[in-house]
């Protein structure tokens, strides 16, 4: 894996489907209840986020795992790095050639660094 250097305090992006919103925001992103993957190349324990919100709903828009319904009920949050461990942050390893808008993050993302 390859860790990044990350500026504390920037915003990152996860996409997800408004249907979850309510057991996310209980126990956070990549807890309980995260097990189901919405990709094949999905690892457990592991949250991918976006540096732009446009990477971020691209993926969620493409995914053949979530039933589509949900699909037209994207949304997007955003995550406030700074309440992040970084060292459990690393650019995507499922994305050839990554220039860094794609990341790792390998534990549970807390509800209160989760806006809307």
């Amino acid at each position: 894996m390859k860790s990044i250097e990350f500026m504390s305090g920037a915003i990152l992006y996860h996409a997800t489907y408004r249907p979850l919103l309510k057991s996310i925001r209980k126990t956070g992103l990549g807890g309980i209840g995260s097990e189901k993957k919405k990709w094949p190349d999905s690892k457990p324990g592991v949250v991918y986020l976006a540096t732009t919100p446009n990477v971020a709903e691209s993926y969620a828009e493409t995914s053949d795992e979530v039933k589509e319904e949900w699909l037209d009920e994207i949304i997007i949050l955003k995550i406030d790095s700074s309440q992040l461990d970084p060292t459990r942050l690393f650019l995507d390893n499922n994305v050839q050639d990554n220039n860094g808008d794609t990341l790792e993050y390998h534990g549970v993302i807390p509800p209160k660094a989760i806006s809307l």
